[in-house]
């Protein structure tokens, strides 16, 4: 770490005291030094400028400190509402659930973010295929108590061409061109699996969904997969435009496996149906825009059941029109917005009564620096957005304004403002940084908002009870939170930026040392692994690459799979150094022939069993590290010292492969990517007079 230079290091009098000291180097006649002298009130002077220059250059105002932090590539984070899951129940018919549909938890707020179906079907069978086998489980089988492979029969290595699929039957077609969403309870056997975030990743099965209908099997889109191929515990979203045929079972929706690469076969514990994403934040103030020859159509609750502000877009901005009718279509799910004789690009500012006496949040004053007040509890930072108005020949145009953290990067023509969360204030610029607002009346309009609890939004599964809506239909659901609201963030403050930061620079982004490669294939997301090794010279005194031996889950455990190989690169080619090439190797096997002739201790008729077991855990611990070397002594202490063996007449380890050498003490060196498999016991036992 650099140690900042202090410049601030000299007190006003310690100044004034060494400007004296200079004083008979330049005029040996000035020899008044005391304050009523008028050289004297110069030299206080500039002595209190200089000292006042060294305290502004010593202090990082936060406005430099937000900047120079956005250098290293920390932004702050503004905060975010927690997330969870809910099953509806109930529908008597396939409703459409608008976006942003209120649902509560007491007086919290959650909302679905995009639009959603609550289905009238209910799950009526299960069907498991595969392997030459097909097992027809009735839903209340799977209760999260019992555990069911979802592609039966996948062998120990995966097979060109699979033969799987998950088939389930519902009691009503889902609709054609209407989203529909299945939730997948996985089960707990990979909860060492790291998460997938949004990185990229290379999935480790290809598995193509389809619906039935009188022609046969027609494919459906997967619109969203949290399961990532069933990996996860998570909701997989449907869409097809066909329309499904009732089979003997129900109507057929299947998950058909068309490549697999997976470690451990999946398995799950529960299927539901009509399972939604919520997130914990209330939308007060909505903005739609539609390009030109879109039909303006609102698919948010705000949009059918709010108020409306219409915008259309000419040559010189936004004017506001009168001239529309909203046409509320409570059962697709939506409202139309007629303007007629239009068809440019339109703006629908949609909000409920709550916020109607906020939209206008005040006028310009044509003056540098305006603050407007803006005082509202637990806004979403994300979620304010504003409109500016100016006077032109053609009456009052309106602009969309950016919202920055500060006015740095602003130009004299920027439409940017800030938003002071702390002063509870919205500044503006004065035309050399960001440009003020025009003078004008109610002409700064409020276009976008919604409101977080933040951290406090984290809560228990099963708090979600009902429905807010003015649709009755769908207040009347039976609402079951599944799982927890839980990623509920708070504003983060600039102390708390400057923690981040060090801490980034700490642990490196950047893969250099042994430890850093470790801890980035360990931490690649979809992947179990379960022992890693970083090796340079694997090939040679001329080999410069990095090589990472891994070690994954279940049937990556020995052998190489696709998917593992690729996201490890995709994850080391993000943190290795431009210059450092990385290959990726699977440990390879030493098999031994373990032979001995042991006396055994009296009353010891298990002494076999505890022999072969204590040999294989002294192998098991050499495994930890790949390619460390069989000490004979070590191997033969752990056995002599077994309270069931007697003495050692004799004991050999021979290991059976290329590239091995043992030493003179009979020590076993191997590869540096090698592990041990004990492949036969050659042991007699001899039982002891004494």
């Amino acid at each position: 770490m650099l140690e900042l230079e202090k410049l601030n290091d000299q007190s006003f009098d310690d100044i004034v005291e060494k400007a004296v000291r200079s004083i008979a180097r330049f005029d040996t006649e000035w020899n008044n030094l005391q304050a009523s002298d008028p050289g004297m009130t110069l030299v206080d002077l500039f002595a209190w400028l200089k000292a006042l220059q060294h305290e502004y250059m010593s202090v990082i105002v936060p406005e430099s400190q937000r900047r120079f932090l956005s250098l290293l590539g920390i932004t702050r984070r503004t905060g975010r509402g927690s997330s969870t899951l809910v099953e509806l129940s109930g529908a008597e018919k396939n409703l459409i659930l608008p976006a942003e549909t209120k649902w509560t938890a007491g007086d919290m707020v959650f909302e679905n973010p995009v639009p959603a179906v609550a289905l009238s079907a209910r799950l009526t069978g299960i069907c498991f295929s595969g392997g030459g086998s097909e097992q027809l489980v009735d839903p209340s089988a799977l209760d999260g108590t019992r555990i069911f492979e979802i592609f039966p029969g996948l062998g120990p290595e995966p097979a060109s061409e699979p033969v799987g699929a998950l088939t389930l039957f519902l009691s009503a077609p889902a609709p054609s061109g209407c989203e529909f969403s299945l939730y997948f309870e996985i089960c707990a056997d990979s909860a060492n699996r790291v998460p997938v975030n949004g990185e990229p990743f290379c999935p480790m099965a290809d598995i193509s969904w389809d619906v039935w209908t009188e022609k046969g099997w027609e494919p459906a889109e997967v619109t969203r997969d949290d399961t990532y191929g069933f990996l996860f515990s998570g909701v997989v979203t449907l869409r097809h435009s066909a329309e499904m045929a009732e089979t003997e079972s129900g109507f057929a929706v299947r998950a058909h496996l068309v490549r697999d690469d997976y470690d451990l076969p999946p398995r799950l514990t529960a299927v539901r149906v009509n399972v939604i994403e919520l997130r914990q934040q209330d939308t007060l103030v909505r903005c739609d825009v539609f390009e030109a020859g879109e039909s303006p159509v609102l698919t948010s609750e705000l949009g059918i059941y709010g108020q409306h502000r219409v915008f259309i877009e000419d040559a010189t901005g936004w004017y506001e029109t009168e001239d529309f009718y909203c046409e509320p279509q409570p059962d697709r799910g939506r409202a139309v917005l007629n303007l007629p004789g239009y068809s440019g690009r339109v703006m629908a500012v949609c909000f409920d009564k709550r916020a109607a006496d906020h939209i206008v949040l005040g006028s310009g004053t044509g003056f540098s620096g305006q603050e407007i007040p803006f005082e509202q509890q637990n806004a979403l930072y994300d979620s304010v957005r504003l409109m500016v108005g100016r006077q032109t020949p053609a009456g009052v145009r309106f602009s969309e304004w950016e919202k920055c953290e500060d006015f740095y990067s602003s130009g004299p023509e920027s439409r940017h403002f800030i938003w002071d969360a702390g002063q509870r204030v919205l500044r503006f610029g004065d035309h050399v940084r960001g440009v003020m607002p025009p003078k004008g009346k109610d002409n700064i309009l409020l276009t976008g908002l919604k409101t977080c609890r933040g951290r406090d939004s984290d809560i228990r599964a099963g708090m979600i009870s009902q429905a807010q809506s003015p649709d009755a239909h769908i207040s009347a659901l039976q609402v079951r939170q599944i799982v927890p609201a839980s990623g509920g963030e708070d504003p983060e403050s600039l102390e708390e930026m400057a923690v981040r930061a060090a801490d980034t620079l700490r642990t490196g982004a950047r893969a250099v040392t042994e430890e850093d490669y470790l801890a980035a294939v360990h931490a690649v997301p979809g992947l179990i692994v379960e022992n890693c090794r970083v090796l340079t010279g694997f090939e040679g005194e001329n080999d410069r690459r990095i090589t990472v031996v891994v070690q994954g889950a279940g049937r990556a455990r020995y052998v190489q799979r696709r998917a593992y190989v690729e996201n490890i690169r995709m994850a080391l080619d993000r943190c290795r150094l431009l210059n450092t090439q990385v290959q990726v190797v699977w440990p390879q096997p030493v098999r031994l022939l373990l032979r001995a002739r042991i006396i055994t201790a009296p009353y010891y008729h298990d002494a076999g069993t505890l022999v072969r077991r204590r040999a294989e855990e002294f192998i098991a611990q050499l495994n930890r590290r790949f390619g460390t070397a069989l000490s004979y002594g070590e191997l033969y202490c752990a056995i002599d010292l077994m309270d069931c063996v007697s003495s050692i007449e004799s004991l050999s380890v021979e290991p059976l492969g290329e590239w091995i050498a043992k030493t003179r003490t009979d020590d076993i060196i191997v590869p540096p990517n090698s592990y041990y498999e004990i492949e036969r016991f050659e042991l007699n036992f001899i039982n002891s007079l004494d």
